[in-house]
């Protein structure tokens, strides 16, 4: 949830608003010139003055926004831009890169905070995907024409907290006409992927180089199979790794195999990962990273993740924590 993580601050008012928005910033750094904001399509453009801004104009419905120093770039200063006033601080890197350091005057910190709140305080429980499908129902509802819930729902569809029906379900409840059309399209591809790759599903037989050659996942499958797909420059993939080495330890000799892909494009850089950390499982490498066919018919947009397997190759688990993969083999084993 990356996205959603960063825009806890910079987020939409769900609860009704009307047409016209206000922006009153300011910026920390000691730049001159132009500001561009870019949303809808449109370039609206203002000249910093004291070290201080404004926009103003008109939007239907939440939409994204970005604000760059530079007509042409629109890859940084990224938010959403909701119609009411807002006052935002900035700091400008190198004369070009945006960062926001506050924003007030919009219900949306607080919504956002909500969600994530709720998320994380219920992430053990069981029940989570119903929980989370029940509180974005809510929010969809409420303002369907947002293009926050397009990336919202792409968002919570990669991380697999929610079902495949689940999503459709939600899907049914925005307005596509409204949402950004590369959200819809991350929407529609993961439809695809999580239709091969949900709980009850046959998972592929994935191939990908390894260290001694071109590793098959089923040459390697045993009575439960643990699917990874990870980083060596991700600090959570590291961390998950050596808590999962733990787990291996304990339940290889009961039929535990592991096949971990690495998305990295530097092979010494992987090998010399996996002779450090002392990987004892399959691991193999994706050198094109999220841009790997194989990677994107999987749906694999955020990591760590990983598929837990049986003997058949039948998904029982879906980013399954070390701890838990411990219980769903003695789930299973029953």
């Amino acid at each position: 949830m990356k996205k959603i993580l960063g825009l806890s601050l910079f987020c939409i008012h769900l609860f009704g608003y009307s047409q016209e928005f206000y922006i009153d910033g300011n910026t920390t750094s000691p730049y001159k010139g132009k500001l561009y904001l870019f949303y809808n399509n449109k370039v609206d453009s203002t000249t910093i003055d004291n070290g201080n801004f404004s926009f103003q104009g008109k939007i239907d419905y939440p939409t994204k926004a970005n604000i760059s120093t530079k007509k042409n770039n629109k890859e940084t200063g990224f938010f959403m831009l909701e119609p009411s006033s807002l006052s935002v601080e900035i700091a400008i890197e190198n004369n070009r890169k945006v960062y926001f350091k506050g924003i007030s005057g919009s219900e949306s910190v607080k919504n956002i905070k909500e969600f994530l709140m709720f998320k994380n305080k219920h992430y053990q429980s069981p029940n989570l995907g119903n929980l989370l499908f029940d509180k974005l129902k809510v929010l969809f509802q409420k303002s369907p024409k947002s293009q926050f819930n397009g990336m919202l729902l792409s968002e919570t569809m990669a991380d697999r907290n929610i079902s495949l029906e689940q999503s459709k379900s939600l899907f049914k409840l925005i307005d596509k006409t409204t949402q950004d059309p590369e959200d819809l399209a991350e929407i529609n591809n993961l439809f695809e992927s999580m239709s091969k790759t949900q709980i009850g599903a046959i998972f592929p037989n994935i191939e990908f180089q390894g260290i001694n050659g071109i590793e098959k996942l089923y040459d390697h499958r045993k009575k439960f199979t643990l699917v990874a797909f990870s980083s060596t420059d991700c600090v959570n993939c590291i961390e998950l790794d050596r808590k999962m080495a733990a787990v291996y330890k304990d339940f290889k000799s009961k039929g535990l195999s592991i096949y971990e892909v690495y998305l990295d494009d530097n092979s010494s850089t992987w090998k010399e990962y996996i002779h450090k950390e002392g990987i004892g499982w399959t691991a193999t490498i994706a050198h094109k990273k999220k841009n790997d066919a194989t990677i994107k018919s999987l749906g694999i947009t955020i990591i760590p993740s990983n598929f837990l397997l049986d003997a058949s190759g039948k998904i029982i688990g879906i980013n399954v924590t070390p701890n838990n993969v411990a219980k769903k083999i003695q789930e299973y084993k029953k």
